[in-house]
């Protein structure tokens, strides 16, 4: 990994999302440290039952660990939220105080380059409405392309916010509840954005679960959001996040054998180097999604499967399929 000194302070706030693991949340904070942001918002949900308790408080204790210049606010709750309103709900704490910043998880660990590409990306399209958000975390970083570029734009990914940074302006459209998703499915209007027919049932399938919570998450809403009002991404050429959640403490990360778990990430060359125009790059979105997003052919067959079955043998082969699928590692 190449080295970086920042050639200014960072002056971007950070927003910290954290819940009951220390030891991840240890490394994200020593991250944070390194940069040392004027402005740290420490967010953590509460504890699902007692015997998680010390846990939750284990990771409450880490604020000591601020010992530079800055100003700690801090949003403990008393109840868990879950995922789901739990990260949505600190986001809409951080951003009714800052009109931009930096937003990362427990489980997302980024290079020191990430705040000062964030910080220069932040004040570059602060004022631009087609660029919805700064990505930090890039799956195929080594994909070749024929610009030197520092990143490139992006519209068709689905979740994965692993390190970001973002705007007031955006997060007001944001909806943790997709109330809009039954009108717009039914009205077919988006059928013309997705670049096949496997990223449109793919994508269509992640909404709906959203909506109807089979899937408690909080960014398929921000990905439903960009398509209807036709934001961009950028996304760094370099990966400069690591996701350091995969396990069985993960969430949504479960498997260790997982495609996007891998250890590439590297430091950001400065300048900058900008794209000339904004043009989506859509062969690197539908290398990502197929690589990445698209159902495997294991996942395809359980599904037939499961359409195939009454619903007491579905109930009772479902969990061996899912903990097969978890064990290689497969999407």
């Amino acid at each position: 990994m190449s080295s970086f000194t920042p050639t200014v302070p960072l002056h971007t706030p950070v927003l910290f999302i954290a819940f009951n693991r220390e030891g991840p949340a240890r490394k994200v904070l020593e991250a944070i440290r390194e940069a040392k942001p004027p402005r740290l918002y420490f967010a953590c949900d509460g504890p699902r039952n007692e015997g998680e308790r010390e846990r939750c408080e284990k990771v409450r204790a880490l604020i000591s660990m601020v010992d530079w210049d800055c100003q700690v606010f801090t949003r403990f709750s008393d109840q868990n939220h879950g995922v789901m309103h739990g990260e949505a709900g600190a986001m809409n704490w951080f951003f009714e105080q800052e009109e931009e910043g930096i937003i990362l998880e427990d489980d997302t660990c980024p290079v020191q380059s990430f705040f000062w590409y964030c910080q220069e990306m932040l004040e570059k399209f602060r004022n631009d409405d087609r660029v919805w958000c700064i990505m930090g975390n890039n799956h195929m970083p080594e994909w070749k392309s024929a610009y030197p570029y520092s990143y490139y734009y992006s519209a068709h990914g689905y979740g994965a916010y692993w390190g970001w940074a973002g705007w007031r302006r955006v997060w007001n459209k944001y909806d943790v509840e997709m109330k809009a998703w039954p009108a717009v499915r039914a009205s077919g209007l988006l059928d013309g954005h997705f670049l096949s027919k496997s990223e449109m049932a793919e994508a269509y399938k992640l909404f709906d679960g959203q909506y109807k919570g089979a899937i408690r998450s909080w960014d398929y809403q921000m990905d439903l959001a960009r398509i209807l009002n036709r934001g961009v991404t950028c996304i760094s050429s370099v990966n400069l996040v690591h996701n350091i959640g995969f396990g069985a403490d993960g969430t949504h990360t479960v498997s260790e054998k997982d495609r996007r778990n891998k250890r590439d990430q590297s430091e950001m060359a400065f300048p900058l180097i900008h794209p000339e125009h904004m043009v989506v790059d859509l062969h690197r979105d539908k290398a990502y999604f197929e690589k990445y997003i698209q159902p495997s052919l294991f996942r395809q067959f359980k599904d037939a499967l499961k359409g195939l079955l009454p619903e007491k043998v579905d109930q009772k082969i479902t969990p061996f399929l899912s903990k097969v699928q978890r064990h290689l590692g497969i999407n």
